[in-house]
């Protein structure tokens, strides 16, 4: 861990200490012979004497709070943005992707004495309701906290350094830097093919617009005017998959005629056609060059974008690729665990859990909660049925590595709060007899929030 990320957890443990014993706890005296002052976060005060925890001092409650998490997260990226300045590249890129997780974790934790709290003042002392979480999060998400550090990114390291003194051809000069160095422009047909495309260009580092890797970022936004922002001005190139569902659409029509009206304007190679069919495209000159998206796979078109976006084939790590994925939010994999780093994709948007495993033997295997989409795991002890899990949240997570052993089930809680249940089911070690290392595992994804899994609950 860099020392800014070690740095920020204990910033970060100290802010929760507060939360936990200050600013949670003066709710306690609500309703008692003494004025509560509470904080809101925002430089104004809220006063409680002699009433009930209901109604207004509720809503207060849950406002504050989610409001208090996203000031402290506006507050600790400004930190770490000075922390960083100083570091190389590399270094700094990596101590915020660690800080990112850390800010995921403390907006997590947050989030779980909030809830704890909440029950505790509706109840009587004696009964208590269930909990919930009432409090609207926007902001404090973990899509949010890292859609920031990728615009701080951004900021800070606009363009991958070059690796000779010389400018490579075909990268802009500073002076042209643009938010991303490349926006996909497509029609939803063509979406399993660019989504493997993008993951893989997400994998090199390259800065990349695609819809599903902005979703939070483009909620409430007037999508007409800031696509034509992004597509016009905010890319260095724009790479349109053409077919002839991309020509009929209206939407990928509008994403076109803002593309070129920049490659008008600039009389530059702005536009990157990559063509699923012949179909003639409205504004693009026949002899424009392109590329056959039927002759490339996604991984081998993205290494074609990261050269032309000047990030050579010699860039980056062998290592950066993305890992293998089923989105499913149930089902039976099998894959090469000494591969990847271990890692292994499973679900998708919140509801993705990033696993991470490494050899222990032939009947166990360790797992890891190392990914920033992993908040937590624990072992489901005595249950080798996933239907049997009563309550998910109840089992301990306070360890950073679990051995789950064959046919035991680990239990894994993302940065957005879903839980999944994984059972091993098979484990071949290269060092014990098998041809080659492979894990097979049963899955299920709880979608809606629950921590429960038992049948009928």
């Amino acid at each position: 861990m860099t020392p800014t990320a070690t740095r920020l957890k204990l910033r970060l443990d100290e802010r929760h200490a507060w939360f936990r014993n200050q600013w949670f706890f003066k709710w306690h005296h609500i309703g008692g012979e003494q004025t509560v002052e509470i904080d809101l976060f925002d430089g104004r005060h809220a006063y409680y004497a002699g009433i009930c925890y209901s109604g207004s001092p509720q809503t207060v409650y849950w406002d504050a709070v989610a409001r208090g998490v996203r000031k402290e997260i506006i507050e600790q990226f400004a930190w770490i943005e000075e922390a960083i300045r100083p570091y190389a590249r590399e270094v700094a890129l990596q101590a915020l992707d660690e800080c990112s997780g850390q800010l995921i974790s403390f907006a997590h934790r947050i989030r779980r004495t909030a809830v704890e709290k909440d029950r505790i003042l509706r109840g009587d002392g004696v009964r208590f309701p269930e909990p919930y979480d009432a409090g609207l999060w926007d902001g404090a998400e973990a899509q949010d906290i890292n859609a920031q550090a990728q615009g701080l990114k951004r900021a800070l390291f606009p363009i991958a350094e070059p690796r000779t003194t010389e400018t490579p051809l075909n990268v802009p000069s500073p002076s042209t830097n643009r938010a991303y160095q490349v926006a996909l422009s497509f029609a939803g047909e063509q979406r399993d093919y660019v989504d493997e495309v993008a993951r893989w260009l997400a994998a090199k580092r390259i800065a990349v617009f695609y819809d599903k890797f902005e979703a939070v970022n483009l909620w409430g936004k007037d999508g007409v005017e800031h696509f034509h922002q992004v597509f016009a001005q905010d890319a260095q190139y724009v790479v349109m998959f053409i077919s002839a569902e991309y020509v009929a659409k209206s939407w990928t029509r509008h994403e076109r005629r803002a593309a070129l009206s920049r490659q008008i304007a600039e009389d530059s190679e702005y536009v990157l056609p990559v063509r699923f069919d012949a179909t003639e495209v409205p504004g693009i000159p026949s002899t424009l060059q392109y590329l056959d998206a039927k002759s490339l796979t996604p991984a081998e078109l993205a290494a074609l974008i990261a050269q032309k976006v000047g990030h050579g084939p010699s860039a980056g790590k062998a290592s950066d690729m993305p890992p293998p994925t089923s989105q499913a939010v149930a089902g039976e994999v099998t894959f090469d665990y000494s591969a990847h780093d271990g890692r292994f994709i499973i679900g998708s948007g919140p509801c993705v859990f990033e696993t991470m495993w490494s050899k222990a033997s032939n009947e166990s295997i360790h797992l890891y909660n190392d990914p920033p989409s992993i908040h937590g795991i624990a072992i489901a002890k005595g249950i080798s049925d996933i239907d049997a899990i009563d309550d998910a949240s109840n089992f301990d997570f306070s360890s950073r590595c679990r051995t789950p052993q064959l046919g035991e089930i680990a239990i894994l809680r993302n940065a957005s709060g879903f839980y999944a249940a994984v059972q091993v089911i098979k484990v071949d070690d290269d060092t014990r007899g098998a041809a080659a290392d492979a894990l097979t595992i049963r899955y299920q994804i709880q979608t809606n929030g629950s921590a429960k899994f038992k049948a009928g609950t």
